[in-house]
């Protein structure tokens, strides 16, 4: 039954999954044309430099919104036609608890992102490793890990407001979202989010329990 809705997940996603991929692969071809170009101009010693005194990004900055921006189309290419003409009924109504169709419709979608996830960041940090020390490295790894928690995040919270059949209800959750991935965006000095990294795992875990709260007011007709 797992294997059935992982591939029903799949056959509804496929095409926005290659879409996502193609973005993120078009995405580090340009920050490694980016790095170089930045190197050919300055110079290793004024690129070291800028990131080091200065808290220049080593990343691009469209990458700090890409794994938000590709986890709601994911999240809403699954669940948005689960809501049409209520398809989420038929789902709920399989020979399996509802809890685990749940959660099995949100692993999929949690493990396709960190799976992209990771890909894009082995890539990355390899080719990086070309133009930056270690130390440095490890600077962007930490400096660009909330975004990509935020991706996760705002997975569960777009199935979240996918899921609620109620429209009003479905504005004060986006509110909330909102407010809540705001903290992932916060301007500060390579390593300040450091202390927090365990609250923003917190705010993951707790995100994974919001669709549920939807799934069922859902299924209890709330209008």
């Amino acid at each position: 039954m797992f294997q059935a809705l992982f591939y029903k997940e799949w056959v509804k996603t496929r095409r926005i999954i290659i879409l996502i991929g193609a973005i993120f692969a078009g995405i580090i071809i340009y920050s490694f044309i980016n790095t170089g170009q930045t190197f050919r101009i300055g110079g290793s010693v004024q690129a070291w430099a800028d990131i080091i005194l200065k808290d220049a990004p080593v990343f691009p900055s469209i990458i700090q919104w890409l794994p938000l921006l590709t986890a709601l189309l994911l999240a809403f290419a699954q669940f948005v036609p689960e809501m049409t003409n209520k398809r989420l009924k038929l789902s709920l109504h399989l020979p399996m608890p509802e809890t685990k169709i749940i959660s099995t419709m949100l692993c999929y979608g949690l493990v396709i992102l960190v799976i992209i996830y990771l890909i894009t960041y082995i890539i990355l940090i390899t080719g990086l490793s070309f133009y930056y020390p270690q130390e440095i490295r490890i600077l962007a790894f930490w400096k660009s890990l909330p975004w990509f928690i935020a991706g996760l995040t705002g997975y569960l919270l777009a199935t979240w407001i996918c899921l609620e059949p109620v429209w009003r209800q479905r504005i004060y959750n986006a509110f909330i979202s909102i407010c809540i991935l705001a903290l992932f965006f916060i301007r500060a000095q390579s390593g300040a989010y450091l202390p927090l990294l365990y609250v923003l795992a917190i705010i993951v875990i707790i995100g994974f329990g919001l669709p549920f709260y939807s799934a069922t007011r859902f299924k209890e007709g709330k209008q």
